[in-house]
């Protein structure tokens, strides 16, 4: 699907051709702001001709996934971004036609777009600043097919971190691959539990008293921790636990 220089064809992929010609897209086309080739290389291998795709930020991974025939969905408040891209798909011989291009912020435009599970591959790669990274995961992990996968780049930045720690602790997802000391890639495995009740993630199971000074904190763990136990007791055993429920409004146990 790509056409190039007849000495380049034999030898060079999509990835390689991006990294030879540093088309730049951001900033008025000043700057390059590209997700590093690793993970590049992982969009390439994942997207395929007719897989439904989307991405959230416009760029060298939006070639990638034009060049590899997907029908791609791409969105970015920046229109001259749009432009760039398809200006450069055009000069190598890439067909944009599948690639839809949104202008717009994502959090504005997901909430319509993300209503079916139809998106075989997702990368998350636009607006960094909280809770953004967490917004646009909501949508379209609603929108990911069961065994779709998705993509999520800057994973130290502390707003992108948390949603990738959430992730890593669900048992609804599959690790499957660190790019670039940066992304993770994701597969979901199964469909996502009741929205209504939080302690069914392992990321809810224990409360966070991080904003407590540090001797309280301590005693407010303690406590969680033994109101914890006495549930799992209790539900192992009902007649130790209702003993305990008669002590606690007793104000033995408070």
């Amino acid at each position: 699907m790509i056409s190039v220089d007849k000495s380049d064809s034999d030898t060079m992929n999509i990835v390689d051709r991006l990294l030879k010609d540093q088309p730049k897209f951001h900033v008025h086309g000043s700057t390059h702001w590209d997700s590093l080739p690793g993970t590049l290389r992982a969009i390439e291998k994942a997207a395929h001709e007719g897989a439904r795709t989307l991405e959230t930020g416009c760029g060298a991974s939006t070639v990638v996934f034009a060049a590899q025939g997907a029908q791609h969905t791409v969105i970015s408040p920046d229109g001259d971004e749009h432009k760039r891209v398809r200006d450069y798909l055009k000069t190598i011989g890439v067909d944009d036609s599948r690639l839809v291009s949104i202008v717009g912020g994502s959090d504005l435009i997901l909430p319509s777009l993300c209503t079916e599970r139809v998106l075989d591959l997702a990368y998350i790669d636009g607006a960094h600043s909280f809770p953004y990274p967490a917004v646009d995961w909501l949508y379209i992990t609603r929108a990911l097919k069961i065994g779709g996968r998705i993509i999520m780049d800057d994973i130290p930045i502390p707003s992108t971190a948390y949603v990738f720690r959430f992730m890593l602790s669900d048992p609804g997802w599959r690790l499957d691959a660190i790019l670039d000391d940066r992304a993770a890639a994701f597969t979901l495995i199964r469909e996502p539990p009741s929205i209504e009740d939080y302690t069914l993630q392992p990321f809810n199971r224990r409360p966070d008293y991080g904003f407590a000074p540090v001797p309280v904190r301590a005693l407010l763990m303690l406590k969680s921790e033994i109101k914890r136990l006495r549930r799992q007791v209790g539900s192992r055993y009902p007649s130790l636990g209702r003993a305990w429920r008669r002590l606690s409004h007793a104000g033995d146990f408070k």
